[in-house]
């Protein structure tokens, strides 16, 4: 099967239009259709309902996403293992979510490019779901994430202690009044859930609710508010008198983990990788 008609089926799927869809492959209209046809007659199937200047994903189409992602990853990591393999001994394919990067994953990896220039890297951004998806699929070497992901044949590791810290845009605000005035609440995940449940239990629900703690961070620096954000990423900004802690906050300690497959190619790479994060 060509894996350009795979890449046209998911712009289709994603822009619901197949104008849009040929714009953005910079192709003609009709490369496009003529490229569906192709894909439905090599599956026997209907993948979409074209009703005028409307385009549905038929149930069939909605489960060929998922294999479609599937086959391109492996097609694209495949291809870079083959051409990459005369100039470097190994790749590596990392994913984590996104505030483990500006906390420590960043410079993780700088130090990595830096002290092993013969291995390939491949570092990705991506949500704890997704994480998790291709750590089972085997899309990628090794994920990172706050909650311990439950797969089979995977070695999962404690690597950092995460320290989330109640600030503000205000100075001298209250515990209660912070989480109650202007507050921001960013989804760290289930054990920061119930933590924080526990330490404010009467409290009103947040008016905006994030997933990302850089999100949460410009939100506040722009339009003020109280948000837990990470205390490595605050510290620099409380100093500049940007950012203030809340007062007798109690702060919140999440932990980072590392997982990858006991059985991968790669895990004796990994875990020697590892040990530049203590």
């Amino acid at each position: 099967m060509d894996t350009v008609l795979l890449k046209t089926f998911l712009e289709v799927s994603h822009t619901r239009n197949f104008g849009k869809a040929s714009d953005n492959l910079c192709v003609a209209p009709s490369t496009v259709s003529a490229r569906i046809r192709q894909l439905e007659e090599l599956l026997g199937l209907t993948l979409f309902i074209r009703n005028h200047q409307q385009v549905n994903v038929t149930p069939a189409g909605e489960r060929m996403e998922r294999h479609a992602r599937f086959i391109l990853s492996a097609w694209e990591r495949a291809y870079e293992d083959i051409a990459l393999s005369a100039n470097l001994n190994k790749r590596l394919v990392i994913a984590g979510v996104s505030s483990l990067w500006d906390i420590f994953l960043q410079q993780w990896l700088n130090n990595i490019y830096s002290q092993m220039p013969t291995l390939g890297l491949r570092a990705e951004e991506s949500t704890p779901l997704r994480v998790v998806e291709k750590l089972d699929q085997g899309l990628i070497d090794v994920g990172f994430m706050y909650e311990p992901p439950k797969l089979a044949d995977m070695a999962i590791e404690e690597v950092k202690t995460i320290t989330l810290q109640l600030v503000s845009s205000r100075q001298n605000q209250t515990p209660d009044d912070a989480v109650s005035k202007g507050y921001i609440r960013v989804e760290w995940g289930t054990t920061f859930n119930t933590l924080h449940e526990s330490y404010f239990p009467q409290r009103p629900l947040a008016p905006v609710r994030v997933n990302s703690g850089r999100v949460a961070l410009d939100l506040m620096l722009n339009c003020g508010g109280a948000a837990y954000l990470p205390q490595a990423v605050v510290a620099p900004l409380i100093y500049q008198g940007k950012l203030y802690p809340v007062a007798d906050a109690p702060q919140i300690e999440m932990k980072a983990y590392a997982a990858y497959s006991l059985h991968g190619e790669h895990r004796d790479l990994i875990k020697q990788l590892l040990v530049l994060m203590q």
